[in-house]
C-alpha cells in the first residue's frame, strides 16, 4: 500500500454526476435487453440450463468475462462504440470515484452477450453474472494497490487496469478484461505497469469540461462532423467502425499532447462548497425520479429528469468558473421551486416547503453572499474563464 492524494472535488463530482445519471437510463437498458434476448432467442438455445446447476454458474461467469473482453476492446476500437465508452476514461485521475463514471449511452454492447443466450444461460443468470463482473472492477480504480504477485498474472488487478486507463502511447488499448487478465495474454493485449513509465491518465483529446451531457456526446458530434466533411462516400460509414484516431481524408483534426496539465480550473471555496452540497442534492434527486416514475405522468416524469440532468450540467459550469452559470443556476432553481409546488403542494405540502426554502437559501446565497460585481461574485472569483 502506499498514501497517494488523487481525488480532486471537480473531477470527483463529475465523474459521479456521470455515474448518478447514467442510472436514469442504465436500469431501462439492462431490464431491456435482458427480456428482448430472452424472447427472441429462447426457441433456439442450444443447451437446458437452470439456475440450479452450480457449475452453469461457474461456467457462465468465465464465459460472461470472455465477452466482456471482447465487448471492452471493440469499445476501443470501433468508434461507434467508443462513443459511449469514453465517458469512463475521461477522468483525469484513477480512484474509486473513477469506476463509476459510467456512460449514458452504451446501448449496443449487449450485442457481444448474444452467445451466452444462444448457448442456454437464463436472463437471470447472466443479469447475476454481470452484477458480479461489474463489482469485482470495482475495487481495482486505485492506486493504493501497487502489485499483487502472481494475481497480477491471472487476474484483473489495480496495476493491470492503470495501464489500462493510461493514454501514454506504450499503455493505450491494452489490458481489456474485467476479471481475469488471462485473456489480454491470450489475445496479444497485455501491457504490464512499467516503474519507469509512470501512468497518465484522461483521453489524449482532452476533454476540459465537467459537463456531464457534452460528456456523453461530444465522440458522437465529433463523428457526425467527420461524416458531413469526409470526402470519400464510403468513409462516412467506415468511421464508425474504425479506430477513434482514425480520421478520414477532408477532415481536419488538431495534434494532441497525452502530457498536457491536467483539467483544473480554479474555483472559489465558495464554489466548491455550494457545488458539493447541491451535488448530493442532485443525487437524491435522481433516485427520487427513479422511485417514483411509476406514479407520475410520463411528462411529468420527463420533466423532473430534465431538471435534475441541467442540475448537473449547472453544477458543472460552476466548477469550470462559468460567468454565466449563476443565471444558470437561478433559472434551474426556480424551475425545481415550480416542480415542488406543482407536484407537492397539494399531497404533500411539508416536503414542498422544505424544497422551497432550500431553493430559497440557495438563491439567497447566490445573490448576496458576496458583492454585486461580476469580479468577485462567488461564480467568477479565482475564475479564469
Amino acid at each position: 500500500m502506499t498514501k497517494r492524494h488523487e481525488y480532486r472535488l471537480n473531477d470527483t463530482v463529475n465523474s459521479l454526476a456521470m455515474g448518478t445519471m447514467s442510472r436514469l437510463m442504465g436500469l431501462v437498458r439492462l431490464g431491456v435487453s435482458a427480456t428482448l434476448y430472452e424472447w427472441f432467442l429462447a426457441d433456439y438455445t442450444l443447451l437446458p440450463i437452470t439456475t440450479d446447476s452450480a457449475i452453469g454458474w461457474v461456467v457462465c461467469f468465465v464465459l460472461y468475462d470472455l465477452c466482456y473482453y471482447f465487448s471492452h476492446r471493440y469499445g476501443h476500437e470501433w468508434r461507434i462504440l467508443w462513443a459511449a465508452h469514453v465517458v469512463h476514461h475521461q477522468s483525469e485521475e484513477f480512484n474509486l470515484s473513477t469506476a463509476l463514471r459510467q456512460t449514458s449511452t452504451g446501448w449496443l454492447n449487449g450485442i457481444f452477450y448474444i452467445p451466452l443466450y444462444i448457448i442456454g444461460f437464463p436472463a437471470d443468470m447472466l443479469v447475476a453474472v454481470g452484477s458480479l463482473n461489474l463489482i469485482y472492477q470495482f475495487w481495482v480504480h486505485t492506486e493504493h494497490v501497487r502489485r499483487l504477485g502472481v494475481l497480477d498474472y491471472v487476474l484483473v488487478t489495480p496495476s493491470n487496469h492503470r495501464v489500462h486507463h493510461a493514454k501514454n502511447p506504450c499503455y493505450i488499448d491494452r489490458n481489456y478484461g474485467g476479471v481475469f487478465i488471462l485473456w489480454d495474454r491470450l489475445f496479444g493485449t497485455f501491457e504490464d505497469e512499467r516503474e519507469d513509465e509512470p501512468c497518465v491518465y484522461g483521453i489524449t483529446d482532452q476533454l476540459a469540461s465537467f459537463n456531464p451531457v457534452w460528456g456523453n456526446l461530444h465522440v458522437y458530434l465529433g463523428g457526425l462532423k467527420d461524416m458531413w466533411h469526409a470526402t470519400r462516400w464510403q468513409d462516412k460509414l467506415l468511421l464508425w467502425f474504425r479506430g477513434p484516431g482514425f480520421h478520414p481524408e477532408g477532415t481536419h483534426h488538431a495534434p494532441h499532447d497525452w502530457r498536457a496539465p491536467k483539467y483544473d480550473p480554479p474555483a472559489s471555496a465558495f464554489v466548491k462548497r455550494y457545488a458539493f452540497i447541491h451535488f448530493w442534492l442532485l443525487v437524491i434527486a435522481t433516485f427520487v425520479v427513479l422511485g417514483f416514475a411509476d406514479r407520475l405522468s410520463t411528462p411529468m416524469v420527463t420533466a423532473c429528469a430534465l431538471v435534475t440532468v441541467f442540475g448537473y450540467v449547472v453544477n458543472g459550469a460552476m466548477l469550470e468558473g462559468r460567468r454565466y452559470a449563476r443565471a444558470l443556476e437561478v433559472t434551474r432553481l426556480t424551475a425545481i421551486a415550480g416542480l415542488a409546488w406543482l407536484l407537492l403542494g397539494n399531497t404533500a405540502p411539508v416536503w414542498s416547503g422544505v424544497v422551497l426554502a432550500i431553493t430559497a437559501i440557495s438563491a439567497a446565497l447566490l445573490l448576496f453572499a458576496s458583492p454585486n460585481r461580476a469580479s468577485s461574485s462567488p461564480l467568477t472569483e479565482g475564475s479564469s474563464a
